[in-house]
């Protein structure tokens, strides 16, 4: 059984931002499982780059969108992903320094994190997206 499955009430009817947060998803579950097998610190450090990279990539394709469509809280927005970024890259820096030891807590904040963050946030901006077509 996965740790973080996608279902249905993520979905915002967007498919492209869906099989990006789908992927995301499936990344923060390959991390969990990794760390609950006790995965080489080269392999953690590896998923930890993905999902930063792959982060980076999700945010800059949403903020584009929202921006060009006038999403009107947009700046708040961008200042949950700029927060998100922040942590998640502490996150890596401190494990890559030795400073932090990876537990299930950080898969539990990145879990918590991005279905708050789909179901709330993100959901909250579908409707002007629609009507702005």
């Amino acid at each position: 059984m996965a740790y973080f499955d996608w279902n249905d009430s993520m979905k915002l009817g967007i498919s492209a931002i869906d099989d990006q947060h789908k992927k995301m998803v499936d990344m923060i579950d390959e991390f969990y499982t990794a760390l609950k097998n006790g995965a080489g610190n080269e392999s953690i450090q590896k998923l930890i780059k993905g999902m930063n990279d792959y982060t980076v990539f999700h945010f800059s394709y949403e903020e584009k969108l929202l921006k060009e469509k006038g999403y009107p809280v947009f700046d708040s927005h961008k200042e949950d992903h700029d927060r998100f970024i922040a942590k998640v890259k502490d996150f890596e820096s401190r494990f890559n320094t030795g400073k932090l030891l990876l537990t299930i807590e950080v898969t539990s904040f990145l879990k918590d994190w991005w279905s708050n963050h789909i179901q709330k946030s993100d959901r909250a901006y579908v409707e002007h997206l629609a009507n702005s077509k």
